[in-house]
Formats: structure tokens, sequence, C-alpha cells
């Protein structure tokens, strides 16, 4: 046991959208009030990191790093045959790293620098729905 933050990774990338709305259903069912774990930022890479290429969407995941699962990061809410991949926030940055500055993971509001784009996962699945609502 113990805290680890992780960047989940779904591959092909048009399956972020699954990720959204699986975290959308645990949230809105109240799992993340209980929950060791939660995915608290959306981040948009605007470069390359190491073998993530630009435009890849990442979910910043953050809590029990038993609950790094797909089953204990949605509940069981993710229905997809997509690949995922937690890759431990370590192995790709340090907080002294400088493609960080600028980036503000605790606030609501979007933040970026020249590396990533990032926003708060509740205002993302937010709009999601919104838009979805809109198309209908």
């Amino acid at each position: 046991m113990g805290y680890q933050e992780s960047w989940l990774v779904v591959q092909p990338q048009w399956c972020f959208s699954k990720l959204i709305r699986a975290y959308d259903q645990a949230a809105r069912s109240g799992y993340y009030r209980t929950a060791s774990v939660e995915p608290l930022s959306i981040v948009v890479l605007k470069q390359p990191f190491g073998e993530l290429p630009k435009g890849t969407k990442i979910l910043w995941v953050c809590g029990d790093r038993c609950f790094h699962t797909p089953t204990g990061v949605f509940d069981g809410n993710l229905k997809t045959a997509a690949k995922l991949r937690f890759i431990p926030v370590e192995q790709v940055l340090d907080l002294q790293d400088r493609r960080l500055e600028g980036i503000d993971l605790s606030s609501r509001m979007p933040s970026e620098n020249a590396y990533m784009e990032r926003f708060c996962v509740k205002d993302y699945a937010a709009r999601m729905r919104m838009q979805k609502e809109k198309s209908r």
C-alpha cells in the first residue's frame, strides 16, 4: 500500500472519452468519496514525453497504489477492450521538473506551459456531458 500518482494512458487514444464517461459514472455514484484513489487531472501533451507522442491525453490518478487498476479507478464502470497502461509519475517527472512549471495540479482552472495542458477532470467530464447533450 501507499500513496502513488500515476498517468493512465489508453491506446487507441480515441477511447479516452470512455475513461471520462467511466469516471463520471463513478463520481456521480459517490465512489470517490470513499475510494482510495481519484483521477484529478487530465493532461494533454504538447510535446513528446519519452515514448508518449505529442497530443497524448492522460488521466492523472492519485491515491492508494493498490487501487491503480481499471476496477479501482473506475469502480467497474469502464467497459473497453482498449489497452490501459498505468505509468508511475516518478518514471516520467520529478517534483523539480521544468516541464511542470506553470502547471497547477490543485486548481480547477486549466493551466498550461510549453509541454502540456492540464484540466480538472470534473470540469472536463462536465464539458463532455454538455457537448453530448447539445448534439442530441
